[in-house]
């Protein structure tokens, strides 16, 4: 896969919205900055790290700054209108350490040298996990947060509790989208889908808890929204395909958009609890760098019902989605068997 970069320096007036897009090699920042890169009126710039992957940027052409969270950032932020915090530490498996080192410290680290820089608009990218997993049903956003135990949900509620405390200095919009998907997600998306296509027998429960997707394109829409938004600064918004459903129907789709039986057999979430808490204390033990194949995390999301409201966006963002979950699966599916064969 050709991965070489032209890193620009646009020289555009001084009418366009200046943004600075940080993790823009990741799975959500690089659908952003192509998109926004793409549209009249805004001058983008991506943020990344010295030793970022930068394939999901390949063949574009990107004005990139390299820098880390944890570096002092005023020079780098300086002469933005906005800035659009991706980049952060997700995932199920990790110490607590550098889970609250990038996603509180550098959120925190970036957020005060947007201050000093004189940015205007701070949007920063939460997540539903907020709201934790003991069951939700079109949750809105006045749910107080209620993270399960895992580093990763735990550290989202701080850095939005630390963001808050600046929101009379800047306006802050919170975006918290629920089960993000589609192509270039090696996190999710690429093994659901290869674990479909290779014949996955059952599924925790059946599939009969509800399941929130989020398309990709109607994430990149709600945060362009949100740079347009004349909302009270603070505001935090769910943003989803506005589809939730069952497990078992969103794996039926995507199962017949690969041509592949969708999982029939219901495993006990009686017995995938105990077994997930097992290994993780096994896994801890042995300090693996690699989570095992099933975590408390993992587990608990897919055995409760995970619905959220998107009415607030709708209302104050003017929030709809452009791709129809049935969409967001095919051009997943798409990119998938393109992506195996390479």
């Amino acid at each position: 896969m050709a991965r070489k970069i032209n890193s620009i320096v646009n020289r555009l007036d001084n009418l366009k919205v200046k943004i600075l897009i940080t993790g823009a090699n990741g799975f959500i920042g690089s659908h952003l900055i192509r998109r926004f890169s793409a549209l009249n009126g805004f001058q983008v710039t991506g943020l990344v790290r010295d030793t970022s992957d930068l394939f999901r940027l390949a063949g574009g052409e990107y004005d990139l700054r390299f820098s880390s969270l944890d570096d002092p950032l005023e020079d780098v932020v300086q002469g933005f209108d906005v800035v659009i915090h991706t980049a952060a530490r997700s995932s199920d498996w990790g110490d607590y350490e550098s889970f609250y080192r990038t996603n509180v410290e550098g959120t925190n680290n970036l957020l005060r040298a947007a201050l000093a820089g004189g940015v205007g608009r701070f949007i920063h990218f939460s997540s539903t996990v907020i709201y934790g997993f003991s069951g939700n049903r079109l949750t809105g956003e006045d749910q107080a947060p209620s993270p399960f135990k895992n580093p990763y949900c735990v550290t989202k509620v701080l850095a939005e509790r630390e963001l808050l405390r600046y929101r009379d200095r800047l306006r802050l919009i919170i975006l918290r989208p629920s089960n993000v998907f589609g192509p270039g997600d090696l996190t999710t998306t690429y093994p659901l889908l290869e674990a479909l296509q290779k014949g996955m027998p059952g599924f925790p429960a059946g599939g009969k808890y509800l399941t929130s997707p989020c398309y990709i394109d109607n994430l990149v829409k709600a945060t362009e929204l949100a740079i347009r938004a004349e909302c009270l600064s603070g505001e935090a918004f769910n943003i989803s395909d506005g589809n939730d459903m069952p497990w078992r129907e969103f794996l039926g789709r995507i199962a017949g958009e690969l041509g592949v039986s969708a999982p029939r057999f219901p495993v006990p979430s009686a017995l995938l609890r105990p077994a997930a808490w097992g290994l993780e204390k096994l896994y801890t033990l042995f300090h693996s760098s690699t989570p095992p194949l099933i975590t408390p995390y993992r587990i608990a999301q897919v055995i409760n019902d995970y619905s959220f409201s998107i009415e607030k966006a709708e209302r104050l963002l003017g929030y709809q989605p452009v791709c129809s979950t049935e969409e967001g699966i095919r051009e997943s599916v798409r990119w998938f068997l393109k992506y195996s064969d390479q």
